[in-house]
């Protein structure tokens, strides 16, 4: 026997879903269930504790269960649930505070292995630490900062021999967690099998070195670290890479994921492929995204750039040309993560972090380094030859998953070749929505559609596995894909119909198919507006007090879908997203437009738009911020802007003209980031008004009563709060980088990730001194870092006194759902409380124990 698992969500759906994939993951070796939803068609979105119950009994064992859940109401149902549970079975069943989908994918790992119940929350809870920070290194020394020195230089050699015992040998998971080990160490460690040498901090060398069960492999190591790098090395193998013999799957894959049943839409699908006389004109593909979808045709047929070799002189320069274009590739994949994670979440924004690991393959850069110096070649052509062997190597092997990353390794290829050449990307914009029919689609271009243009995707190639199906599930987009070549046999703007959920395609569909599948289309619309409905409320206090609820957005076609979640409004456009993925600065009309859409997409509610925050981690390679040791701590976001009016003059002039009034009020409002001393305001508002002198000039509009609010994300700023809130209308909390400056911990480095955590309640009391600094004032006052959207922290951020809380979309409905369940009295005593503990961990026992009524 070993540990089961259960997922707890408030969409049946999303149960399924996350149920099918750790099922995919451990090929069925692990019990699971899932229990989401609640048996009400009007009201499917809930949770139901004898759900839960009912799924723990059915992979309930005496090795234990471990149970995984999403927040608010499912938290409680658990809870619950393991009230009703006997004696014998409680102490055996456990709550997993994890992320649901990573951190089901790596508990369902760690139980396929055969680990402890105690052993598996652990793997869990840790699913978002697992970094790979970025390589670096002087430009002659590359190869060796990366970790490819010789013995000479890190001193002598030491080694050890590995058999590996697990069925399927290194593939994708164990490799990731040997490089993963590795990474941790300064010394330089590689891995040798049969002859062959990889560097075992480069994850495309592991995984593609075909290392399988029963093969003796050589780890050697030199450097100050070396024989604790080896010990660690050792260890992992000794617990077989944390992937120990997988148990076959009792189900064939046809039948992974079906549960048996035969759906509505199964017998539908059957009726019309037995009925349709024109079979040639229906498609069957593979089923990526679910939905239904009637409407013209947009051909999407981009051509990667079209690289030539030539000899070059100047290796040196080609080098260095390289250099700068992986740079930009890591910015612009680094911006689309951001944006995806603001659209779809963190677990499935993941996909580009993948992406930055194969950009930072320090032998991927090095081989094509080293071709550039032996060949004299051009860069394009060194880049395009070392990826295009990269990407072969993966579409050769035999695991379906990892045939899949080929095309990850192409999207970025293309992308560094893109910047190389000056080659833009084709546009996804259409005039009109339409179903979008391409060869196959990148994550990045699935994270450019725009949801109210993109009525399905369909493509040639790809399968259900792919990076992009996921976004595309994520989006809410029907998809269907690995279509075949037949896909190209329609005409632009041609009428068709898509079936996401069975991978259907009807080319030429008739009047009888229409009508039909646009009914189906209709419900399918109506279920999705109902599972939204939960978060169309407003945020308020059983005694009263509102909360505004807004969201995060990156960009103006990000502003719709928020508000189907239940967005009241925006609390924080990022606009640095106009400035990424280019490589200019975008015009002051570019920009008015995007704001202006924007507002328009906001409907009258509020828009606060952030000013550029560049540096730190979003660097700009055409805007020189210079080298800085800690640029974290150095030229970034208003610090810059006030230096650079060439870039801040025309960006708040676009601002001022999207405040103007159209048809009504807009409600937009400036927000200046990185404030750290009143001077900064006072210098932002003289560029301010100089902004609004020149407009009155030339004779246009705008919000004479624009308000101006700041950030508070130093711990300076909350110092002087005080005098701060007597020159701005408003305060919004950035506890992302407020967490990072008060605790001195860097949020992107694993090692202090339990420091870098927005429950400090040196954090906290922050917040309270900025809250009481605010209103004392007469000011209101938000939040809009990550905190905002844990559901768990409502409680404590309306005791304290925050007026608004802005958050990724989809955590919407949830923190509402929190807000309205304690009266002020009550969340003002739970923010006492945890204020007065002394670390995060026990602010987030306690918050937990609130959140299911024992505190």
């Amino acid at each position: 026997m070993m540990v089961g698992l259960v997922f707890v969500s408030h969409s049946a759906k999303l149960a399924e879903g996350v149920r099918e994939l750790a099922e995919q993951m451990t090929q069925g070796a692990v019990r699971m269930a899932a229990a989401g939803g609640i048996d009400d068609p009007d009201n499917p979105i809930g949770t139901d504790a004898m759900k839960v119950l009912a799924a723990i009994e059915s992979v309930y064992s005496d090795d234990g269960v471990v149970v995984l859940m999403d927040l608010g109401s499912a938290l409680l149902s658990a809870e619950m649930a393991l009230e009703f549970l006997a004696d014998e079975q409680r102490p055996k069943v456990f709550l997993c505070p994890a992320p649901l989908v990573e951190g089901a994918l790596a508990a369902a790992v760690q139980a396929s292995v055969g680990a402890s119940a105690a052993q598996v929350m652990a793997e869990a809870e840790s699913a978002l630490g697992v970094k790979i920070e970025h390589m670096g290194g002087a430009p002659a020394l590359a190869p060796e900062a990366q970790g490819s020195r010789g013995a000479g230089e890190q001193g002598p050699e030491q080694e050890i021999v590995l058999t590996v015992r697990n069925r399927l040998g290194l593939h994708a998971r164990p490799a990731a967690r040997f490089v993963s080990t590795a990474g941790r160490f300064a010394a330089d460690v590689h891995l040798v099998r049969e002859g062959r040498r990889a560097n075992a901090k480069s994850i495309n060398q592991v995984a593609t070195l075909g290392v399988r069960q029963g093969d003796a492999i050589t780890v050697r190591a030199a450097g100050p670290d070396a024989a604790a790098a080896l010990a660690a090395l050792q260890a992992l193998a000794d617990d077989n890479f944390g992937d120990r013999e997988e148990a076959q799957g009792s189900r064939g894959a046809g039948e992974r994921g079906s549960g048996g049943e035969r759906t509505a839409t199964d017998l539908l699908t059957t009726d019309l492929l037995n009925t349709d006389p024109l079979t040639t004109d229906l498609l069957k593909g593979i089923p990526a995204s679910p939905g239904v979808a009637v409407g013209p045709v947009a051909l999407y047929r981009p051509r990667p750039p079209q690289v030539v070799a030539r000899l070059i002189e100047d290796t040196a320069g080609e080098w260095r040309r390289l250099q700068d274009a992986v740079a930009v590739a890591r910015d612009e994949i680094a911006a689309l993560h951001r944006r995806a994670v603001a659209q779809v979440g963190a677990d499935e924004a993941a996909i580009f972090e993948a992406h930055l690991l194969f950009l930072q393959d320090p032998l991927l850069v090095e081989a094509t380094r080293d071709r550039i110096y032996a060949e004299k070649v051009n860069a394009e052509a060194a880049w395009q030859q070392e990826t295009a062997a990269m990407a072969a190597t993966y579409r050769d092997m035999a695991d379906d998953y990892m045939r899949a990353r080929a095309a990850d390794v192409e999207d970025v290829a293309q992308r560094v070749l893109r910047g190389l050449m000056g080659v833009q990307p084709p546009s996804l914009d259409f005039a009109a929505p339409a179903i979008l029919i391409a060869a196959d689609l990148t994550p990045s271009d699935t994270a450019r559609l725009d949801r109210t243009r993109v009525l399905a995707v369909c493509t040639e190639l790809g399968g259900a596995t792919a990076h992009s199906a996921i976004l595309a599930r994520a989006l809410g987009i029907p998809a269907v894909v690995g279509l075949g070549h037949a896909v190209w046999q329609v005409a632009e703007g041609q009428r068709v119909a898509v079936d996401g959920h069975a991978g259907l395609l009807w080319r030429r569909p008739d009047e009888a198919q229409v009508a039909e599948l646009t009914a189906r289309r209709a419900a399918w619309l109506d279920g999705q507006r109902r599972a939204k409905a939960a978060g169309q409320g407003a945020a308020v206090t059983p005694d009263g007090r509102r909360v505004e609820i807004a969201a995060n957005v990156g960009s103006p076609n990000d502003v719709a879908p928020a508000l189907e979640f239940g967005a009241e409004g925006v609390g924080l456009f990022r606009t640095e997203f106009l400035f990424m993925d280019r490589t200019t600065a975008p015009s002051e009309e570019e920009q008015f437009e995007a704001y202006r859409r924007a507002a328009r997409a906001a409907g009258g509610r509020p828009l606060i738009i952030r000013t550029l925050d560049v540096g730190g981690d979003k660097p700009l390679p055409y805007l020189d911020l210079g080298d800085e040791a800690n640029p974290f701590l150095g030229w970034r976001a208003i610090r810059f802007c006030l230096e650079r009016p060439d870039v801040f003059m025309p960006q708040l002039r676009a601002i001022l003209r999207a405040s103007a009034p159209e048809d009504g009020p807009r409600h937009v409002k400036l927000m200046l980031p990185m404030i750290g001393a009143p001077a900064e305001v006072r210098a932002a508002r003289a560029m301010l008004a100089a902004a609004q002198a020149e407009l009155r000039a030339a004779g246009v509009p705008f919000d004479e009563g624009l308000e101006v609010g700041i950030m508070i994300e130093v711990p300076s700023a909350v110092a002087v709060a005080d005098q701060l809130a007597r020159q701005v209308d408003f305060f919004s909390i950035g506890t992302n980088d407020l967490t990072q400056y008060v605790m001195a911990a860097d949020r992107g480095n694993a090692r202090v990730a339990e420091l870098a955590s927005a429950l400090q309640p040196a954090v906290l009391r922050m917040v309270r001194d900025a809250a009481t600094a605010a209103h004392a004032a007469g000011i209101w006052i938000g939040m809009c870092g990550e905190l905002a959207g844990n559901p768990l922290a409502a409680p404590v951020l309306v005791g304290l006194g925050l007026d608004e809380l802005s958050m990724s979309a989809p955590a919407i409905p949830a923190v509402k759902e929190a807000v309205r369940r304690f009266p002020l009295a009550e969340a003002q005593r739970i923010a006492a409380e945890a204020l007065a503990l002394d670390s995060a961990e026990a602010v987030a026992h306690f918050l937990q124990q609130a959140a299911a009524g024992e505190k």
